[in-house]
C-alpha cells in the first residue's frame, strides 16, 4: 500500500510537467545511434532535390557528416554556414542561433524536417521549420579545417566548386572599385553589396559583402594576389548565372603584389 502511495505522488508531480512541456518540445531529440543505411553525402542531397523537386522536406532521420568551411562569426553571413564533404559543398541556412558552428567543426546533421531549397541557383539546406537547430547538429570533433583548393575565375565558372572553399588566384579589384570599401553605407543596395574583381585576362567575378561583415568598412586592396573564399552561384530570373565570392576573413585576402 505504501508503495502505491509513493507512485501516486510521483504521478501527480510529473503529469502537469508533461502537459505543460509537450506543446513546447516539438523538435526531435538528438539521435544517439546512427543507422548506417541512412547516411547521406552532400551529392545525395543535390540528387534528392533533382528527384523530388524544390522545397522538398526530408522526413526521416537521415544523417549528413560534413566539415564547416564558413561560419558567421565575422558577420559576412548570419545564422548560416557552409559545409563540405568529399562529394560537394552546401549552404545550411536559417539556423536558430548565430555562431552555432565554427570553421573546422566536423559535424553530424540530422536531416529530419529540413528542406532542400533552390535559392536563385544556390542549393540550401533550410532549418526554418525546426525550433532548435542545435538539436539537429552534433559536433563530432573540432579544429580540423579543410584546405582551400587553388583555382582561377575560369575554374569557378565551370560550376565544379559551387559552395566550396577555394583560394582564387591571380585576382585584383577592377580600377573603378579602388576607392571603395567592401560595403558602402551610402550605396543604393541595402544589407549586401557587390564589388567587381578581375584576372589578367579581364574575366570578372563578384565579391559580395554584408554590411555586418567585420571588414565592411575596409577599403578594397589596391594590388593583385589571391583570396580564400566560398564560391556561390546566383541565377537571375531571366536565367543568366553569375558567380560570387564570400570572403570569410580579411586576413585571407592577400593582394600585395603589383597590379597587372
Amino acid at each position: 500500500m505504501k508503495k502505491r502511495y509513493i507512485i501516486l505522488i510521483v504521478a501527480v508531480f510529473i503529469t502537469p510537467f508533461l502537459m505543460t512541456s509537450c506543446d513546447e518540445e516539438l523538435d526531435t531529440p538528438p539521435i544517439a545511434t546512427v543507422d548506417e543505411n541512412k547516411v547521406l553525402t552532400i551529392a545525395d542531397i543535390y540528387q534528392m532535390r533533382i528527384d523530388s523537386g524544390d522545397n522538398y522536406m526530408i522526413k526521416d532521420n537521415y544523417m549528413l557528416y560534413a566539415t564547416v568551411t564558413m561560419d558567421d562569426f565575422e558577420g559576412n553571413i548570419y545564422k548560416e554556414a557552409y559545409v563540405q564533404d568529399t562529394s560537394a559543398g552546401l549552404n545550411i541556412y536559417k539556423l536558430t542561433y548565430p555562431e552555432t558552428v565554427k570553421v573546422g567543426d566536423y559535424i553530424r546533421i540530422n536531416l529530419n524536417r529540413t528542406y532542400i531549397k533552390d535559392f536563385s541557383g544556390k542549393i540550401e539546406l533550410m532549418f526554418d521549420s525546426i525550433l532548435d537547430s542545435d538539436k539537429n547538429i552534433v559536433v563530432q570533433h573540432a579544429n580540423d579545417p579543410i584546405t582551400p583548393v587553388p583555382v582561377s575565375i575560369a575554374d569557378v565558372e565551370t560550376g565544379d566548386y559551387e559552395s566550396k572553399l577555394i583560394e582564387i588566384q591571380g585576382i585584383q579589384f577592377v580600377d573603378s572599385e579602388l576607392t571603395n570599401t567592401y560595403y558602402n553605407p551610402l550605396g543604393s543596395v541595402p544589407f549586401d553589396q557587390n564589388r567587381l574583381a578581375e584576372d589578367s585576362t579581364g574575366r570578372t567575378i563578384i565579391i559580395r559583402t554584408s554590411e555586418y561583415a567585420d571588414f565592411a568598412n575596409d577599403t578594397v586592396p589596391q594590388g593583385s594576389g589571391k583570396m580564400v573564399a566560398i564560391a556561390t552561384k546566383y541565377r537571375y530570373s531571366g536565367g543568366d548565372v553569375v558567380w560570387q565570392l564570400l570572403v570569410r576573413s580579411i586576413d585571407e585576402v592577400d593582394m600585395t603584389n603589383p597590379r597587372f
